[in-house]
């Protein structure tokens, strides 16, 4: 796996040649581990604020509506700033996994341009993640504290969109390799980089 990873992080401006199936996924896994890191990272802070908004407004007052009105408050303010974060996060983690998945289209003897087909969705998603964040917004300010009202007026084609993208991902990386050269150069070995 250590070898995946080093060559994934080696190689990321290099789209020439071919990554086999297992040193793609390896490389994956990895970019999507530190994904989760900074973006559970970033959300301590949040996390912590709202915590001690809670605590304080349940120390002041008795009043359930005041309390939940402080931590809609609270998460509300910094929605912005995640959003800005996601969308860095997201654009970083996608430039370091597009070199790895031309040379692995290569592998399957693809093009590099059909990594468009996930990439174009996953830009989209990001580019309506402002939207999507000032949306919900929106609804928090409106204080919808009923059950279900936040989820039901949330923007769903954006996660659609996400979720394409990472559904031709997942189709255009399990492709098989092609046996022997291709017009990309020779086989990678599984393992071996």
């Amino acid at each position: 796996m250590l070898h995946a990873i080093k060559h994934g992080l080696r190689n990321l401006f290099n789209v020439n040649g071919r990554d086999a199936r297992q040193t793609f996924w390896y490389y994956a896994l990895f970019l999507l581990l530190l994904r989760w890191i900074a973006g559970t990272l970033a959300a301590v802070p949040l996390m912590r604020s709202t915590m001690t908004t809670a605590f304080d407004a349940t120390r002041n007052s008795a009043d359930p509506d005041a309390t939940a009105t402080a931590v809609q408050a609270n998460i509300t303010a910094a929605l912005p700033h995640l959003m800005v974060l996601g969308i860095v996060i997201g654009l970083i983690s996608m430039a370091m996994l597009l070199a790895s998945l031309v040379r692995r289209l290569h592998d399957a003897n693809l093009s590099g341009w059909f990594v468009l087909l996930p990439g174009v969705p996953y830009l989209l998603a990001l580019a309506a993640a402002p939207s999507q964040v000032a949306h919900t917004m929106e609804v928090m300010q409106r204080g919808a504290h009923q059950p279900g009202v936040m989820l039901h007026e949330t923007n769903w084609s954006v996660a659609a969109l996400g979720w394409l993208a990472f559904a031709l991902l997942v189709a255009l990386a399990v492709r098989p390799s092609t046996p022997g050269a291709n017009r990309y150069g020779p086989q990678p070995l599984d393992g071996q980089v």
